[in-house]
């Protein structure tokens, strides 16, 4: 394989489709994704990069996928790289991806303490550093709690601009639920949505999954979601 091409035997990463900057549950107006917006439209002039942090169900890796729709919306080379799916694979797969455009990295703080890892990240973040590229990753800490043994590491990641984005609560969870079946042109009542809270794991990303088997279910049977059909449909 050449060094030039990015390694995909670990990349098989999928992104979902209806994961995007429209349908974040902060909105497209906030903060975070007004400034990854942005972030394109000052690729030619410099480096862009991009630290988002905060712990589960905080919608932080939501934002990596919209990133990664936006740049392909836009016709830019992209990719995901998920460290819970590629660390036991080595920092091999490094290798290549400073020839994309577009590179997000999600759950970074797994590195933490890893020599080769922590290294070689470092080396991409230098052959990352230049105009037409943007770098977005994801951590649950800010740079300076990750425990990074390696200071320049710990120094790189402090470069860019650093959002802290906060946990979603119940209220927020069923609004997402709201949103996202509206955005399949399915209606969800917020009784409903507060059902599925109450019922099942709060795991937003399990939520999602359901409401997926839903959809499927509400449209082979045609058939409204009631909390009676969801009951039967999941055998609550």
């Amino acid at each position: 394989m050449s060094k030039s091409e990015p390694m995909q035997l670990a990349l098989a990463v999928t992104l979902p489709d209806d994961e995007t900057f429209a349908s974040y549950f902060g909105g497209e107006d906030s903060l975070e994704v007004s400034h990854l917006k942005d972030s394109f439209n000052n690729l030619q002039h410099a480096f862009q990069y991009t630290y988002l942090c905060g712990l589960g169900d905080s919608g932080k890796s939501h934002l990596l996928y919209a990133t990664c729709v936006h740049a392909q919306e836009k016709g830019l080379s992209t990719m995901l790289l998920s460290m819970r799916e590629v660390f036991e694979y080595g920092p091999l797969v490094l290798d290549g991806l400073d020839s994309l455009d577009v590179l997000c990295i999600d759950d970074l703080h797994l590195i933490a303490g890893n020599d080769a890892w922590e290294k070689a990240v470092f080396n991409l973040f230098n052959r990352f550093n230049e105009p037409g590229k943007c770098l977005v990753v994801t951590a649950d800490l800010l740079p300076d709690m990750l425990n990074i043994e390696l200071p320049d590491l710990e120094s790189r990641l402090k470069w860019g601009t650093t959002f802290q984005i906060r946990s979603m609560s119940d209220d927020d969870k069923a609004e997402a639920l709201v949103k996202r079946a509206h955005m399949r042109g399915l209606e969800l009542t917020d009784e409903c949505a507060r059902f599925l809270l109450t019922r099942l794991s709060r795991d937003m990303r399990a939520l999602l999954d359901v409401l997926d088997k839903l959809d499927h279910a509400s449209m082979v049977q045609q058939r409204k979601l009631t909390i009676p059909f969801i009951k039967v449909t999941l055998n609550l």
